[in-house]
Protein backbone atom coordinates (compact mmCIF):
# COMPACT_ATOMS: atom_id res chain seq x y z
CA UNK A 1 0.00 0.00 0.00
CA UNK A 2 1.49 3.39 -0.95
CA UNK A 3 2.35 5.86 1.79
CA UNK A 4 0.01 8.83 1.81
CA UNK A 5 1.90 12.11 1.45
CA UNK A 6 -0.30 14.74 3.09
CA UNK A 7 2.05 17.54 2.06
CA UNK A 8 1.90 16.51 -1.59
CA UNK A 9 -1.89 16.28 -1.41
CA UNK A 10 -2.08 19.85 -0.15
CA UNK A 11 0.67 21.54 -2.10
CA UNK A 12 0.60 19.41 -5.28
CA UNK A 13 3.71 20.23 -7.36
CA UNK A 14 4.91 23.05 -5.05
CA UNK A 15 5.99 20.63 -2.29
CA UNK A 16 9.34 20.00 -4.00
CA UNK A 17 10.44 23.49 -2.87
CA UNK A 18 10.46 22.39 0.78
CA UNK A 19 13.38 20.69 2.48
CA UNK A 20 12.88 17.21 3.88
CA UNK A 21 12.68 18.57 7.44
CA UNK A 22 10.21 21.30 6.41
CA UNK A 23 8.03 18.70 4.69
CA UNK A 24 8.11 16.49 7.78
CA UNK A 25 7.16 19.35 10.12
CA UNK A 26 4.39 20.48 7.80
CA UNK A 27 3.08 16.93 7.59
CA UNK A 28 2.99 16.66 11.40
CA UNK A 29 1.07 19.95 11.60
CA UNK A 30 -1.38 18.82 8.90
CA UNK A 31 -1.89 15.49 10.61
CA UNK A 32 -2.74 17.29 13.85
CA UNK A 33 -5.35 19.41 12.04
CA UNK A 34 -6.79 16.40 10.23
CA UNK A 35 -7.09 14.44 13.48
CA UNK A 36 -8.84 17.38 15.18
CA UNK A 37 -11.32 17.69 12.31
CA UNK A 38 -12.01 13.95 12.27
CA UNK A 39 -12.49 13.96 16.05
CA UNK A 40 -15.11 16.68 15.68
CA UNK A 41 -16.87 14.71 12.94
CA UNK A 42 -16.84 11.52 15.00
CA UNK A 43 -17.93 13.37 18.17
CA UNK A 44 -20.86 15.00 16.38
CA UNK A 45 -22.39 11.55 15.83
CA UNK A 46 -22.71 11.13 19.60
CA UNK A 47 -23.56 14.70 20.60
CA UNK A 48 -27.28 14.03 21.14
CA UNK A 49 -26.55 10.82 23.06
CA UNK A 50 -24.19 12.62 25.44
CA UNK A 51 -26.69 15.43 25.90
CA UNK A 52 -29.39 12.92 26.84
CA UNK A 53 -27.25 11.13 29.41
CA UNK A 54 -25.85 14.48 30.61
CA UNK A 55 -22.26 13.30 30.56
CA UNK A 56 -19.56 15.80 31.40
CA UNK A 57 -17.04 17.22 28.92
CA UNK A 58 -14.03 15.31 30.29
CA UNK A 59 -15.78 11.99 29.78
CA UNK A 60 -16.68 13.03 26.23
CA UNK A 61 -13.07 13.95 25.50
CA UNK A 62 -11.70 10.68 26.88
CA UNK A 63 -14.32 8.62 25.07
CA UNK A 64 -13.53 10.27 21.73
CA UNK A 65 -9.78 9.80 22.11
CA UNK A 66 -10.16 6.14 22.99
CA UNK A 67 -12.49 5.38 20.10
CA UNK A 68 -10.65 7.19 17.29
CA UNK A 69 -9.44 4.11 15.39
CA UNK A 70 -12.69 2.32 16.19
CA UNK A 71 -14.62 5.19 14.59
CA UNK A 72 -12.35 5.12 11.54
CA UNK A 73 -13.04 1.43 10.99
CA UNK A 74 -16.78 2.00 11.43
CA UNK A 75 -16.61 4.87 8.93
CA UNK A 76 -14.78 2.70 6.38
CA UNK A 77 -17.40 -0.03 6.86
CA UNK A 78 -20.23 2.50 6.49
CA UNK A 79 -19.08 3.31 2.95
CA UNK A 80 -19.67 -0.35 2.00
CA UNK A 81 -16.49 -0.32 -0.09
CA UNK A 82 -14.93 -2.79 2.34
CA UNK A 83 -16.13 -5.31 4.86
CA UNK A 84 -13.90 -6.34 7.78
CA UNK A 85 -12.31 -9.13 5.72
CA UNK A 86 -11.61 -6.70 2.88
CA UNK A 87 -9.97 -4.23 5.27
CA UNK A 88 -7.85 -7.06 6.68
CA UNK A 89 -6.72 -8.16 3.22
CA UNK A 90 -6.02 -4.62 1.99
CA UNK A 91 -4.13 -3.49 5.08
CA UNK A 92 -2.54 -6.87 5.90
CA UNK A 93 -3.82 -6.59 9.46
CA UNK A 94 -5.25 -9.81 10.93
CA UNK A 95 -9.04 -9.72 10.91
CA UNK A 96 -9.09 -10.61 14.62
CA UNK A 97 -7.06 -7.49 15.41
CA UNK A 98 -9.42 -5.31 13.36
CA UNK A 99 -12.41 -6.91 15.06
CA UNK A 100 -10.93 -6.16 18.48
CA UNK A 101 -10.33 -2.51 17.52
CA UNK A 102 -13.76 -2.14 15.87
CA UNK A 103 -15.57 -3.54 18.91
CA UNK A 104 -13.54 -1.54 21.42
CA UNK A 105 -11.80 -4.57 22.92
CA UNK A 106 -8.43 -3.17 21.79
CA UNK A 107 -8.35 0.52 22.65
CA UNK A 108 -4.63 0.94 22.01
CA UNK A 109 -3.77 -0.45 18.57
CA UNK A 110 -0.12 -0.27 17.51
CA UNK A 111 1.13 2.71 15.56
CA UNK A 112 1.56 0.54 12.46
CA UNK A 113 -2.01 -0.74 12.69
CA UNK A 114 -3.32 2.79 13.20
CA UNK A 115 -1.28 4.09 10.26
CA UNK A 116 -2.66 1.42 7.91
CA UNK A 117 -6.24 2.09 9.01
CA UNK A 118 -5.66 5.84 8.61
CA UNK A 119 -4.26 5.40 5.09
CA UNK A 120 -7.18 3.21 4.03
CA UNK A 121 -9.61 5.75 5.50
CA UNK A 122 -7.93 8.48 3.43
CA UNK A 123 -8.31 6.45 0.24
CA UNK A 124 -11.94 5.53 0.97
CA UNK A 125 -13.03 9.00 2.13
CA UNK A 126 -10.98 11.08 -0.33
CA UNK A 127 -13.65 13.82 -0.56
CA UNK A 128 -13.72 14.21 3.22
CA UNK A 129 -9.95 14.69 3.34
CA UNK A 130 -10.03 17.10 0.40
CA UNK A 131 -12.59 19.17 2.33
CA UNK A 132 -10.48 19.05 5.50
CA UNK A 133 -7.40 20.14 3.51
CA UNK A 134 -9.35 23.06 2.01
CA UNK A 135 -10.49 24.06 5.50
CA UNK A 136 -6.93 23.87 6.86
CA UNK A 137 -5.54 25.82 3.90
CA UNK A 138 -8.21 28.52 4.15
CA UNK A 139 -7.64 28.85 7.91
CA UNK A 140 -3.92 29.21 7.26
CA UNK A 141 -4.49 31.85 4.56
CA UNK A 142 -6.87 33.83 6.80
CA UNK A 143 -4.31 33.87 9.62
CA UNK A 144 -1.61 35.31 7.34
Amino acid sequence: MPKTDLVYCLLQHHSCKLSRIEKFLLEVKLLMHVCCELSEIFKSKYKEYHRLIKSNLNQDENMSNIKFMQEMIKDILSTREYNLTGIAIHTRIPEEVLFDVATGMNIEPTFETSRKIFELHISVRRNLYDEIMRKVASAYLVSQ
